[in-house]
């Protein structure tokens, strides 16, 4: 069983990783790759550029390997989003030994690696040219030889430790510093405060004996060092880089229009998808019922520390739930420092329950929005399920008749409902575009990345759908992504499309309407194709 759904695991990145636009989009990946990209055609290695100057926005790890694998395999999808995908297998080969390490149980190891490796969380940020999945590797990476340093009283694993955090420096700044930091106060916390028969205790002993870890920690700022050193002293724009990165990027967060907090706590929910409900279960007895069993203190050090990171990320202005994705992980390692069997968790009366329900929004999704292959996949989920239910008394049977099911949620939305409804390639749109001048009127730069990411032999320009006149006399192509753009007599239009609008202005009474009509009008936009002509 173990292999058929490490098959399927393979199958689905094969399906999904090389292609254009993904099942889970992020914004941000446009940017990355672009940058990429422009850096090898300039040939600037050393310091990324973007848009023809120094990429402010991140540190160059991220780029730099995927430069690196751009230049072995090619420029494409496909060789830049293996960056993210080495990390993920980095990931769960970690999570494999940790939690091996801890349950001493091979079979719940394999269930709990195939329960991360198929959460929201895996399927969209291993596949995905963006810095989280590298962030769940590093973070994972140095509590993994934390723990390590712990069991075997071996300081060699925490100097190695420290140091791979510097690397974290070059992906997001010093972020992932201040997550390690959380961890060992977090751990130190624990260790030293205590509350006994009412009263509240402070021990300062365990300072003293967790001084080499707390020391050795400084090894992590040789990396930062020398790569501020070098933009400071041997770069024309370092300065500028560092300012705008250290203030704007970073310290704008604060300053930036206030998100609500909700979104914070939307994140565990969304990426912990479709264990959300064992995961919840498993973390609230984790702190209603403590125990003296050997593991129960890094149970509460774990606890404290998906605190503290939350309530961090809840201090900015900056509020996406994505922040939350490097710590996703330390939840399902719970249950094996609980030693708590997922054949618990999954048959819990919540969970159990609720995946036939699931299976039944499903049906109805695939009604309304007529797709009968997931209306057919919905049916045989609900019929194993209420069966496994209702008509076996075999625990064995009931765990693996639920957990395959909830296993393959994530899979089922990306294959049979988001896939069927996704826009169309903008590459397969007859459009005739290679090696000519384009120019894309939208109201965001990032689409005119996006297309050029996509038409890598053409010239792409950015206007405003006000500006285009003056932006794009050279243009031998507009692409059009704003409807209300009117042109002169000169443009010709070949073709255009529908695809999603990324905003919507949100009246109840017409999206009711929109819904119960089935119009799906409503909800898209028109993308047109003009070329220079006469009009007809």
């Amino acid at each position: 069983m173990f292999f058929i759904l490490f098959l399927i695991l393979s199958v689905i990145f094969a399906a999904s990783i090389g292609v254009p636009d993904l099942i889970f989009p992020q914004g941000d990946e446009i940017m990355h790759i672009r940058s990429i990209r422009e850096s090898l055609d300039l040939g600037s290695y050393t310091l990324p550029v973007l848009s023809g100057l120094p990429n402010p926005y991140k540190p160059p790890l991220l780029f730099w390997l995927g430069m690196f694998f751009d230049r072995i395999f090619g420029v494409s999808y496909l060789s830049e989003r293996l960056v993210s995908f080495f990390f993920g297998i980095g990931t769960l080969v970690l999570f494999y030994k940790l939690y091996f390490s801890i349950s001493k149980s091979s079979k719940e190891t394999k269930i709990a690696t195939f329960t991360f490796a198929f959460s929201f969380l895996s399927l969209k940020f291993f596949g995905i040219l963006m810095m989280e999945g590298a962030m769940v590797f590093f973070t994972l990476l140095y509590v993994f030889l934390f723990y390590q340093t712990k069991k075997t009283k071996n300081l060699s694993y925490i100097v190695w430790g420290s140091f791979f955090v510097g690397f974290g420096y070059l992906l997001k700044g010093p972020i992932l510093h201040i997550y390690i930091v959380l961890f060992l106060l977090s751990y130190l916390y624990i260790r030293m405060v205590r509350v006994r028969k009412g009263k509240f205790q402070i021990s300062f002993y365990p300072l003293n004996e967790e001084k080499p870890i707390l020391l050795l920690f400084s090894l992590s700022l040789i990396i930062p060092i020398l790569w501020i050193s070098y933009l400071y002293l041997f770069t024309s724009s370092g300065k500028e880089l560092l300012r705008f990165f250290f203030i704007t990027e970073n310290m704008g967060k604060f300053y930036a229009a206030n998100q609500s907090g909700l979104r914070i706590w939307g994140g565990w929910l969304l990426y912990t998808i479709p264990f959300t409900i064992p995961l919840l279960h498993s973390f609230y007895l984790s702190v209603k019922k403590t125990s003296n069993k050997k593991n129960q203190s890094f149970v509460m050090v774990i606890v404290v520390f998906l605190v503290l990171v939350t309530v961090f990320h809840l201090l900015p202005n900056r509020k996406d739930p994505y922040y939350v994705t490097p710590f996703v992980v330390f939840l399902f390692l719970i249950p094996a420092l609980k030693k708590e069997s997922w054949e618990t968790l999954i048959l819990s009366h919540f969970n159990k329950y609720s995946i036939p329900i699931i299976y039944f929004l499903f049906a109805v999704i695939a009604v309304v929005l007529r797709l009968p292959v997931l209306f057919a996949i919905s049916l045989f989920g609900i019929i194993i399920t209420l069966s496994v239910i209702f008509a076996t008394k075999d625990n064995k049977f009931q765990f693996y008749g639920i957990f395959i099911p909830q296993l393959l949620l994530v899979p089922i939305t990306m294959m049979f409902l988001l896939r069927p409804m996704s826009d169309p390639d903008i590459t397969k749109q007859n459009i005739n575009a290679d090696g000519k001048e384009i120019c894309v009127i939208a109201e965001n730069p990032w689409t005119a990345m996006d297309v050029q990411n996509k038409f890598k032999n053409s010239k792409v320009n950015f206007a405003l759908p006000l500006t285009y006149k003056e932006t794009c006399g050279n243009a031998e192509i507009l692409i059009n992504f704003h409807e209300d753009t009117t042109f002169t007599e000169n443009w010709k239009k070949e073709t255009f499309w529908f695809q999603w609008k990324q905003h919507l202005n949100l009246n109840s009474d017409q999206v009711i309407r929109a819904v119960r009509g089935m119009n799906k009008r409503f909800f898209q936009s028109e993308v047109s194709v003009w070329s220079k002509g006469e009009k007809l």
